[in-house]
Parts: structure tokens; C-alpha cells; sequence
């Protein structure tokens, strides 16, 4: 504490003064500990200074709408909740919804958590609750095929049911979509029906957006039901650029970021005042082909022998310094429905160059593979917010070149891709593995033959058959045993090619403490973040 030398009236009124903030703070300070304890815990207490969180988001903040981004709205700015929510251990549990119950094979019960208001005051029941979900459903077809919901209805004021489209064990999982977000019918909307200023039952609550310079600012939600947030505003800004990020960090522009590039990783971990945390993510990088149909990609021995040319120990290593574990399968082997007994594919040029001449495809007199007169050539497209991408994709370049195929590197934004890719072209990109949490979600949506991500036409009728089973599975050691064979078969036939395990490069100041990773989560925000110390 410091103090004036001026008149002593004064000093007395401002002794006073701190006098009354420091029991105030005092009080504060031990009603936290108090109740932290009860759940097993001590958290320090918040300082009085500026709890404002400023952070750099990936992509560009385009919409605030729940159905068409939930996670910026759900994991990030945390102003909407879903009616089931999932752990750092990938297992669900409750959210806005208490349990969920089977009533028949296609019927399912929601009990909803009482005494939750919106952030406008007004309650939330299960009449808002299943506006909610049916808005979802009509205005995202999408969400209602991955989902399997085909209809909603109250069942009193706390309660609703469910009914699926068949047999659905995902059920549950599905509840934590960040697209079926629970958000209020009193939300600000276009006369088209899109919100533009969600009201959810979440920690956070908005506050502002400007859609020029594409700033999101939402502010603590003193009404919340749970335990109340730590931050009393975050502002979230949209910076696309890896390089850009690692700048706004530096310069103390932004607290919070991930997605720095990784040649930038060791300089930030040297820096005084910044915190770097490394840690594996249920995300995946993966190398898919436009075609598997009349291109060299329909023959699995190629796409076997592409794969078996990736060094993805030396690109973890040296491409990406690091930040990334070789991929052996499709899911994290840390993930409980990962298939621990898969192998996966060596560094084996010798074995690619043979499989490649099995398949008919000769190398000439340039070094370059050629069959029936065609060159085997391709270009690989993936773009630039992730800054794993480019130096993987120039890695896997050189490595293909080394087994005879000719591969050119272009990288641009992700929606200008699906114009440019030819049959015969590549893409590099990074998937979820848990945007629904089971397995059924990825695996069907990759390998089903009529799976959203399948653009590239894999179809096994065997794959599609084992997918409808383990949906109407309900048995947790059965429904595995069916997602292994899955994986078997997919591992085998690699459709698409799994190369790298994503590694998160979370980004903060020093000063901002109480951050917990969720490798279940797209986003890494928690209402439990703090600023202490900030200078």
C-alpha cells in the first residue's frame, strides 16, 4: 500500500478507505476457500484488479449464432451450455440436463436441471428447451442426420422427450453437440431467423460485437447457476494468421491464444512474461484424395504404399519441431474407444516403391512414376490458419518426390479449395475426433459410405453395416468390440490417411492463471480463468 504525503485529513479518509476493501476482500477471499473446499479444492482468490481476458481467435467471427458456430459461442465466449457436457476423460456428464434415461428403443427421457435462468432473467423450462433443440434441427439438417433426432416434446416443465430415428446408443453424446446448444427464443434475430445476439444460460453473457473489425466482447453473467466466472469480460478477436497471433501475444495486443507456429514454439517458451502449454488434442491432421474413383487413389495398394512413404516421426520432429505425435490410427490412443492393438503404418520407402510397381506405376527415365503414359502427379491444397499445415504439407512433398510422385504444395483458404481440387489432387487438413463424443460420430461421418467428410467416395458395405450396429448397441464392451473392427478395416484400407495427432500450443501471459485443458474440447476457455499480477 502506498500513501501521499500531503494532509493528514486525508491520509485518514484513505486509510479508511483500504481499511473497509481489505476486510471486504478479506470476507471474499475466505467464503472462496470455504467453498472450494467443499468440493476438495483451494482456489486462490481473485485480485481486485482488472478481470478483463483478451484473446485471439483462429478463424474469422463470422456469425454468433449456435446452430451455425456453437463452439465460438458454446466452448470459447461460454455464453450457451448444452444439456450435456463432456470431461477431460471424454465421459459425459451433466450439464443443463440432470440424467438421461432409455424408455424403449427409440425413446429417451431428459430430466433438466431446475433453477436455471437465461441471462435475461427469464426461466428456463422445458418449453424453451425444446424450442431450442427443434430450431436447431430445422435450420441445420446436418445436425439432425449426425444427431439421429427425429422429434422433441415436453414432458411437464423440467422434463422432455426424445425420440430417435432407430436405435441410437449416441444418444446422450449427441446432447453435447455444440450446435444443439441450448439458447433462449428471446435472442435478437434477423428477420431471416438467424441470432445475432444469443441469450444462453451460461457463465458468460454477451455484450457487443462489431462486425467490422470482428470483436466479440461478453461479460460475467452475475445470474449464473453454477459456480460464477472469475473474469468479468472477455473479448475475443479474430486474428486467422498464425504469424499475427504470435505477434498480438508478443506485443501483450492479446492474454490468450493457441495455434502459434511451431518454429515460433521455443522462442515464446524462452520469453519473459509468456506461458506455453503443450498438450495432445482429440484432433487429427490427415491426408484425403479428391477421388477414389477412376484416379490412382482407387487402388488400395497406392494409397497403402503413400502412406507407408509419410516419415511422420520425422515430421513431428523437424516440420513441426516437436508439436505433434505420429498417428497410428484414427483416434488419440489415450481416447477410450481408440483400438489399442492397430500398428499403423512404418516409415517404409522400399515397401511404397513396391507396392507403387505392384500397382503398375514405373518409374522413367526422370525419376518420376508413369503408367499406361500418364504421370503420377498431383497438387496437395491446405490452408493457412493452422500453422502445422504448410510445413507438414512441403514435408510430405519432398517425401512422395523421394518414392516418384510429383506433388505440388498450394495453400489457400479453406472454402476456395473445394473449387480448385481436381480427381486427382490431395488435401491436408485437421479434423475433431470428438465434436460428438463416441465413436459412432467420427467414424460414420469419415467411412460411411454417405458420411458428411466422405467426400472422396470410400464405400465398404461391411464398414456401413458394422456402423448401424453399433448404433443400435447398447452394451459398452460389444459397441467396442464393433468400433475395433472398424478401425481394423479402415487402418487397412486407408481411404483417408491419418499422419499426425494434433498437439495444442496454448498461448497465455503469466498473469493469466486458472486455466484448465480439455482435450475433449475445440476450444480451451473455463470460466475459472483469472488475471493476478497483471503490470
Amino acid at each position: 500500500m502506498t500513501h501521499d504525503n500531503k494532509e493528514w485529513i486525508g491520509q485518514i479518509f484513505l486509510i479508511g478507505v483500504l481499511f473497509v476493501v481489505f476486510l471486504t476482500a478479506g470476507c471474499t477471499s475466505h467464503n472462496e476457500v470455504k467453498n472450494t473446499k467443499a468440493l476438495g479444492t483451494t482456489t486462490p482468490a481473485v485480485s481486485l484488479e482488472n478481470q478483463v481476458l483478451k484473446v485471439g481467435d483462429l478463424w474469422g467471427l463470422k456469425t454468433l449464432d449456435p446452430v451455425k458456430r456453437g463452439t465460438l459461442i458454446k466452448e470459447e465466449a461460454m455464453v450457451v451450455e448444452n444439456l450435456v457436457e463432456v470431461g477431460p476423460d471424454f465421459t459425459l456428464k451433466p450439464g443443463l440436463a440432470t440424467s438421461w434415461k432409455r424408455l424403449d428403443n427409440t425413446t429417451w427421457k431428459i430430466q433438466l436441471r431446475k433453477g436455471v435462468l437465461f441471462q435475461d432473467g427469464s426461466p428456463m423450462t422445458s418449453k424453451e428447451v425444446v424450442w431450442s433443440l427443434q430450431r436447431a434441427l430445422k435450420l441445420n439438417p446436418t445436425t439432425a442426420s449426425i444427431t439421429h433426432i427425429k422429434e422433441v416434446k415436453e414432458d411437464g416443465n423440467y422434463s422432455l422427450l426424445i425420440t430417435t430415428d432407430g436405435l441410437d446408443a449416441a444418444l446422450p453424446a449427441a446432447l453435447a453437440y455444440p450446435k444443439l446448444a441450448i439458447v433462449s427464443p428471446n435472442s435478437k434475430m434477423t428477420k431471416g431467423g438467424t441470432i445475432t445476439e444469443p441469450i444462453g444460460t451460461g457463465p458468460f453473457m454477451y455484450k457487443a460485437f462489431d462486425s467490422t473489425t470482428r470483436q466479440l466482447t461478453v461479460v460475467k453473467n452475475k445470474n449464473y447457476w453454477g459456480k460464477k466466472a472469475r473474469l468479468d469480460k472477455i473479448i475475443i478477436r479474430s486474428i486467422p494468421y498464425p504469424s499475427t497471433r504470435f505477434m498480438s501475444i508478443m506485443k501483450g495486443d492479446i492474454d490468450f491464444t493457441s495455434g502459434i507456429p511451431y518454429g515460433d514454439v521455443k522462442l515464446l517458451q524462452n520469453t519473459k512474461g509468456v506461458h506455453v502449454i503443450i498438450r495432445p488434442k482429440a484432433r487429427i491432421y490427415w491426408l484425403a484424395f479428391d477421388s477414389l474413383k477412376g484416379t490412382p487413389y482407387q487402388d488400395k495398394g497406392v494409397r497403402q504404399a503413400i502412406s507407408y512413404a509419410i516419415n511422420r516421426k520425422g515430421i513431428a520432429e523437424y516440420a513441426l519441431n516437436g508439436v505433434a505425435t505420429p498417428a497410428i490410427g484414427f483416434f488419440l490412443p489415450t481416447m477410450p474407444w481408440a483400438n489399442k492393438s492397430i500398428k499403423g503404418y512404418s516409415y517404409d520407402p522400399q515397401k511404397a516403391g513396391n507396392l507403387l510397381e505392384e500397382a503398375g506405376w514405373n518409374l522413367n527415365s526422370q525419376g518420376i512414376r508413369e503408367k499406361d503414359g500418364k504421370i503420377f502427379s498431383a497438387t496437395l491444397y491446405t490452408y493457412p490458419q493452422r500453422p502445422a499445415l504448410k510445413p507438414m504439407a512441403e514435408a510430405i512433398q519432398s517425401e512422395l518426390k523421394a518414392v516418384g510422385i510429383q506433388v505440388d504444395v498450394r495453400v489457400m483458404d479453406f472454402s476456395a479449395i473445394d473449387e480448385a481440387e481436381r480427381p486427382d489432387d490431395m488435401r491436408l487438413s485437421s479434423y475433431s475426433m470428438t465434436t460428438l463424443p463416441d465413436p459412432s460420430y467420427f467414424l460414420q461421418k469419415t467411412f460411411g459410405s454417405r458420411g458428411a467428410y466422405n467426400t472422396w467416395g470410400y464405400s465398404n458395405p461391411e464398414v456401413d453395416s458394422l456402423l448401424k450396429e453399433g448404433l443400435s448397441t447398447f452394451n459398452k464392451e460389444k459397441r467396442q468390440k464393433i468400433y475395433d473392427r472398424v478401425q481394423e478395416i479402415v487402418t487397412d484400407e486407408v481411404p483417408v490417411i491419418p499422419v499426425e495427432y494434433y498437439s495444442t500450443t496454448v498461448v497465455m501471459r503469466d498473469y493469466v492463471k486458472g486455466f484448465v485443458f480439455n482435450p475433449a474440447l475445440i476450444y480451451m476457455l473455463n470460466p475459472g480463468m483469472y488475471i493476478q499480477g497483471r503490470k
